[in-house]
């Protein structure tokens, strides 16, 4: 991912972070507070307990919330509410050409279970 687009991914991060936890998480679009919350239940127990991405760095669960996808990859790109509404319909999906379905509320890549809360 060039500069430009991680500089972009942690703004988001940072600004989505801040909403979610205060009283305007309303103004997060409902498909975007979804996939965040099934975000931070997919994503690596030893990322949430150390506070930070053993990849990247970036702080968690801000990293969650920006738009990139996780590179473990522990869950795919932010989908746009039409896409995350026939995902959960469906259950799995080719996303950015990873094969991922949705196992017990948590993201499964390639039919392989990363992480299970």
């Amino acid at each position: 991912m060039k500069l430009f687009r991680k500089i972009i991914a942690f703004i988001q991060g940072k600004i989505r972070y801040k909403l979610y936890y205060s009283k305007y998480r309303w103004l997060i679009p409902n498909h975007i507070v979804n996939q965040i919350q099934t975000r931070i239940l997919s994503m690596d127990d030893v990322c949430y307990r150390e506070g930070s991405c053993q990849i990247c760095g970036c702080e968690t669960t801000a990293l969650q919330m920006a738009n990139k996808a996780c590179d473990k990859p522990c869950y795919p790109r932010m989908m746009n509410k039409f896409e995350w509404r026939v995902f959960k319909e469906i259950g799995f999906g080719k996303i950015s050409g990873v094969d991922w379905e949705l196992t017990n509320g948590i993201f499964v890549a390639n039919g392989k279970v990363e992480n299970e809360k």
